[in-house]
């Protein structure tokens, strides 16, 4: 069974500026947008394997506002459990997710579109979040070191020996020799090996990997997830063409920011009403389609299995 679907009207501020601190008076039972709260129920991800059956997250409270360039979106819900770290495979984060038609007009299945009806996605993540995404770069990122405050470094044998591409100690290979380790047969030829860690990357520690720019395939090869610098914000933009074609954008265009206090979250998206991306959901009318998803790590959510809506309608 889908809920009935809801309508959010954003308040329109003219030229006013809209905060993007979800903690901030503006959104608040004080605030301008006082009276712009609409409570939607989430339903169960029944649609596709995994099904979802009982999601912890059963409703949010939506609030939009805009002004002459920006569009901004408030969710908040119940979440008894802050999950915003996500560094062992036990873990689970906390997300929330905003879905657009990116063709106007249009109203693709809310089921992450089709083929040939795609839609954006912006999905804030908690650990993001915590990692101060679009401001601390690599270096907040977290690791093992941050959830075992005792762990002590071993060896670090383990990631010593695999060079990003971008380690000074490249220039210590000779023309036609080639490999990873740090000596090669008996000729003593040093190939950019283990050799002087501090000479290495600006992220490399001396704890178990911590920001290592050595070991770390996923940020040689500029994949978002490993490298933070990447990210504009904790919200990733995105596009699907249905289940399993969710694709990170090539342009990074929302901002976002989360605050968890009192069992709840709450998190702010913004973009500018119009982008240069022809992948973006541009707001030039006057109303689209909305859907809403929410998971929640200590119920072990993630991937498909969520809280959803089906569409509701945003006016703006």
């Amino acid at each position: 069974m889908v809920s009935s679907a809801a309508t959010i009207e954003a308040l329109n501020v003219g030229k006013g500026n809209i905060p993007i601190d979800p903690t901030d008076p503006f959104w608040s039972a004080y605030g301008p947008t006082k009276e712009k709260g609409v409570v939607i129920d989430l339903d169960p991800q029944m649609i596709t394997n995994p099904m979802w059956p009982n999601p912890a997250t059963k409703w949010v409270n939506v609030k939009a506002a805009r002004n002459d360039k920006e569009i901004a979106i408030r969710l908040e819900w119940n979440d008894g459990v802050r999950d915003d770290i996500m560094v062992r495979s036990q873990h689970y984060k906390d997300q929330a997710a905003l879905m657009f038609p990116v063709k106007a007009g249009s109203e693709p299945p809310f089921t992450m579109g089709s083929e040939g009806e795609r839609v954006n996605i912006w999905q804030w993540k908690a650990t993001w979040n915590k990692e101060g995404a679009g401001r601390a770069g690599n270096e907040g990122m977290q690791d093992l070191e941050d959830y075992y405050s005792d762990m002590a470094l071993g060896a670090g044998g383990y990631y010593m020996y695999e060079p990003d591409g971008n380690l000074a100690l490249k220039g210590a290979l000779k023309p036609g020799i080639s490999g990873s380790k740090d000596e090669r047969s008996n000729q003593g030829v040093h190939t950019g090996g283990a050799g002087d860690i501090v000479k290495r990357s600006t992220y490399v520690d001396l704890g178990m990997g911590k920001n290592e720019g050595v070991y770390n395939p996923g940020r040689a090869t500029h994949n978002i997830m490993s490298d933070a610098s990447m990210r504009r914000s904790p919200v990733e933009d995105l596009n699907a063409e249905g289940f399993s074609t969710l694709t990170t954008q090539a342009n990074q265009d929302v901002d976002g920011e989360g605050n968890w206090n009192n069992d709840r979250w709450a998190v702010v998206f913004k973009r500018p009403l119009k982008t240069e991306d022809a992948n973006d959901v541009q707001f030039n009318g006057n109303s689209t389609p909305m859907s809403i998803a929410i998971w929640n790590g200590a119920n072990k959510e993630r991937n498909g299995q969520k809280a959803i809506t089906a569409w509701n309608t945003l006016k703006y």
